[in-house]
């Protein structure tokens, strides 16, 4: 019976040590911690800090326990101003508190990743900077290949999906989306005379884009044979991956500069549609009575 209470007591013992061994041991601050190693070290006892945009975080996927703090988004001109680039000083701290709420106890491990290491090392050197002692650059998410990370969906920029059809009744909705490119392709006297719409800039047809990127060889219809100058309608509108919201008078030119677009490979061109039907809030009036003169 003695023998079975000293068994029964050791199990019990067993038990409770096992219990405590909860994977959460604290980091010392001299652990080399790389993406190649990051998963060993994902259930310790530390802060687990991205650097890279929310719409990153969601189209190229994340790592498992890692919390979102934008650089760009939220600490850059807030709590930090790069001087000199990526080359930090001390003189680029512009909010300390900032960076103590956000970052909490100094005495705490900090593991910062981002999409190269950049960021991730340019924070690190800032948070050493105001007193933080067990901080690590683990590197850009690029580099990792763990079993924990949850996948994006390659496409997502921060922006609401879009409705079915986009016009000049819900373009006050879709206006101010990331990185997209407002397009008003009237002449210039027009934007001035008639108003315009606040966000779009004026990238006239007849006066910049007509005979010089595109030559109408029968009127409004387009044809690839239209495109005369590729590299001009490239330089102009950017990025063929960025969303493109087009506007003229009535929209002609908008869905025959879309068609040219299309063509040459832009992913997502909308035409808005033209000025005459928008009852919008966002429209800056114009004065009926100017006339632009070159001087």
């Amino acid at each position: 019976m003695k023998k079975i209470l000293i068994i029964g007591i050791i199990l019990i013992m067993a038990i409770s040590f096992t219990g405590c061994d909860t994977g959460s041991a604290a980091l010392k601050g001299t652990e080399e911690i790389t993406m190649a190693s990051i998963d060993k070290y994902i259930d310790t006892d530390a802060r687990f800090v991205d650097l890279r945009n929310f719409s990153d975080q969601l189209s190229a996927g994340y790592i498992t326990g890692f919390e979102l703090v934008p650089f760009f988004q939220f600490l850059e001109g807030r709590a930090l101003v790069r001087n000199n680039g990526w080359e930090f000083s001390a003189a680029d701290i512009a909010g300390k508190a900032v960076l103590e709420n956000i970052f909490g106890d100094k005495e705490g491990a900090i593991v910062l990743m981002c999409g190269s290491g950049t960021r991730a090392g340019y924070v690190k050197a800032a948070l050493e900077e105001i007193g933080y002692t067990k901080v690590y650059n683990a590197g850009g998410i690029k580099d990792y290949s763990g079993t924990n990370k949850i996948l994006g969906d390659g496409v997502f920029n921060g922006a609401a999906a879009l409705p079915a059809e986009v016009n000049m009744k819900n373009i006050d909705t879709l206006l101010a989306r990331p990185n997209a490119k407002y397009v008003d392709l009237r002449n210039v006297n027009d934007k001035y005379s008639a108003g315009y719409i606040n966000e779009f800039e004026l990238i006239s047809f007849f006066e910049y884009l007509d005979d010089y990127a595109l030559f109408r060889n029968t009127g409004w219809d387009f044809t690839s044979a239209d495109i005369a100058n590729k590299a001009v309608l490239e330089n102009i509108f950017g990025d063929m991956n960025q969303e493109i919201f087009l506007m003229c008078g009535s929209g002609t030119r908008a869905g025959y500069v879309k068609a040219a677009l299309d063509e040459i490979g832009y992913k997502t061109v909308y035409n808005v549609g033209g000025i005459k039907d928008y009852e919008g809030k966002n429209k800056v009036l114009g004065d009926a009575d100017f006339i632009l003169k070159i001087k």
